[in-house]
Formats: structure tokens, sequence, C-alpha cells
């Protein structure tokens, strides 16, 4: 009898790859959005679309490798968000989610991301070199009596850099919001995205800031020139050390990576990953 095996899933997968998780990981989830994991608009040519378990034909696991290069503070560099990770039940403990796991994480110059691993993965793949990203946030609910200062909304996308416009491609479709704001000196652009969380409170999730350092000293303004209800969320890597001023709290599933040389987590935004492909709310 032949034994289950680890390989890359390719284009001819996809199809019975979103079935699988769609029957076994969340039927919640129409396969439709299942196959964006496998097939995500700004994937780089020539990579895997994720790696599978078969045994005797059949695919019995899957982790999806969600790469993105991305502009950085160093250049171009790559990225891949690790996701949707699940093995049958009766192949646990057999060793095969272990290669299924390291199989998904050997390229040398490639940074790794999962932002919904829950504890006993975290504990797992801390073995293998990942670290928390980040385990707190700041919310920031606007002020009753708003003062942005000077910040105001732009209208006009020309004005961006081409690394800026094509982040807005890349999301276009997947229920992202974006804002450019002026006032600040150069134009700033931000990534949101709306989710109602805990006690329906609506979480603006800050996924990316074209200029770090504009969060510094502007992150209660920006809550009063963005947020119409509910809070402006920020993981605490994108504010000072000393936090940002608003009310502090734990993300409920830390986020983990493995950095590839001279990367930082500052550089880690929350673009390009699964939960955006899946419409689902970051934890």
């Amino acid at each position: 009898m032949s034994e289950p095996f680890v390989r890359p899933a390719g284009p001819a997968d996809v199809e019975p790859v979103a079935a699988f998780l769609h029957r076994f990981m969340n039927a919640r989830v129409e396969p439709r959005r299942w196959r964006r994991i496998l097939d995500a608009p700004w994937r780089p040519a020539g990579l895997e679309r994720g790696w599978l378990v078969e045994d005797q034909g059949r695919i019995v696991g899957f982790m999806a490798t969600i790469y993105s290069d991305r502009s950085t503070r160093l250049g171009l560099r790559r990225f891949c968000d690790l996701g949707a990770w699940y093995l049958e039940r009766s192949y646990r403990g057999t060793g095969v989610g272990d290669a299924l796991l390291r199989a998904g994480m050997e390229r040398g110059d490639t940074t790794y991301v999962t932002l919904t691993a829950r504890r006993a993965t975290g504990r797992r793949i801390r073995a293998l070199g990942f670290r928390v990203l980040d385990d707190r946030r700041e919310l920031f609910a606007p002020r009753s009596i708003r003062s942005p200062g000077s910040l105001r909304l732009g209208e006009d996308p020309a004005g961006l850099g081409a690394d800026a416009r094509r982040r807005i491609a890349d999301h276009a479709g997947l229920g992202v919001t974006t804002a450019i704001v002026e006032g600040a000196g150069a134009p700033v652009l931000i990534f949101l995205h709306r989710k109602r969380k805990g006690d329906d409170v609506l979480h603006h999730d800050l996924l990316h800031v074209s200029d770090p350092d504009f969060l510094a000293t502007r992150a209660q303004d920006l809550a009063d020139l963005l947020v119409d209800e509910g809070v402006l969320a920020i993981d605490s890597r994108f504010l000072p050390s000393e936090g940002g001023g608003g009310s502090r709290e734990a993300i409920p599933l830390a986020r983990w990576f493995r950095l590839a040389e001279g990367i930082e987590a500052r550089d880690v935004d929350l673009l390009y990953n699964e939960t955006l492909l899946l419409d689902l709310k970051l934890p």
C-alpha cells in the first residue's frame, strides 16, 4: 500500500483543493472564495499554489502559500502568508502534518507570515524559527468633538507612486477600503479592513500606511478623520514603543513571522493575506 506524500499544488489542483477546504475546513466559505487563496491576483509566476498531502490519488491535507512581491525600504522583497492548514483527522500524529508544514516554508529568500495560527500551531512553528510579530494593538475611537487637525481626505490617486497604485490594484474587489490622507506633507495612502468584532464593535483594522512615521503623532487625528462608527485598530509595531495614545488590548491570536535577511517587523504589514482573500475578519 502506498504512503501519503506531500507535493506542491499546481493549476490542476485549484478546484479539488477548493472543494476539499469547503468540505472539511469551513463549509461557510464557498468554493469560489477558497479558490482565491490558490490563485491570488498578485501571485508571482512560477511558484507553487500551496502544498498538499495526497494518499492514493485523494487530497487529505493542504496548506496555502500565498506569495507576494512587495516594495520595502530595502527594495522589492518576497513574502508568503501561510494559511488554510488542514489535515484529515486520521492522518494526524503520523508525521505527515509536520512534513506539510515544513514544505511550505523552505525558501530562504522569503519572509513567512501567518496571521491566524491557533496557539497550538504557534508552538509548532516557533520550533521552525518563527516568532511573534505582534500580540497587542491599540484602539482609537473618534473624539466626541472631532479634531483631525490639518488632515483631510484627498481624491486623486494620480499623485501616488507606482507602488501605491499597484497595491490598490492588487486588492481591488477584496473589500478593502483605501484613503488618501493629505495635510501632513506628502499624501499618505491608508488601507483599512472593516469588520465587526467582539461585542459588535466595528473595527477599522489598519492594514498598511505608506508613511509609517505618520502614525507616530497622528493616529488619533486619523481616527477622527476616517471613523464614523467603531474604532481604528492599529497593531502595536506600527506605533511608537511608548504607545500611540489609544486603548491597548491583546490580539486574540498572535501574529507570527519568520524573517528573511534584512527584513524587520515594521516591514510586515497586513496586506496580501488569506483573510482578505476569503473575506474573513482578522483576529
